[in-house]
């Protein structure tokens, strides 16, 4: 159990440490690539997209590709969410991530991801 607990602890710090790196996206039109954030589900934490926030999101389709990570209901246990973003039209876009509870009126994180559309 403990071993588990440490391979999920690695995998979240690994998940986490590569989307902060990775906050700037550069696709050619009709290109796609996923973005992955963990998050707490199992304590009402999940990401999601602002769109009032976000900038240019003519210029590309997020569309929810699903959660992975911990297979536990249990309270705690980390999962990753993930979206495919997808290329429409050149120029660029800023897709802003808030991280909160739904019945709680601000995000506790917010991630910002430019996104670098060619044609």
């Amino acid at each position: 159990m403990n071993r588990l607990l440490s391979l999920a602890t690695l995998f979240g710090l690994l998940v986490a440490t590569l989307a902060q790196a990775d906050e700037r996206i550069r696709l050619k039109v009709g290109a796609s690539a996923l973005f992955s954030l963990q998050e707490n589900i199992t304590t009402g934490y999940s990401w999601r997209t602002d769109s009032e926030a976000s900038e240019g999101l003519d210029l590309i389709a997020i569309a929810d590709a699903g959660r992975s990570g911990a297979p536990s209901k249990m309270v705690g246990s980390p999962s990753v969410r993930h979206w495919k973003i997808t290329a429409l039209k050149p120029g660029q876009a800023q897709i802003v991530f808030v991280y909160q509870r739904p019945w709680e009126p601000a995000p506790v994180q917010t991630r910002r991801v430019e996104v670098e559309v060619a044609p």
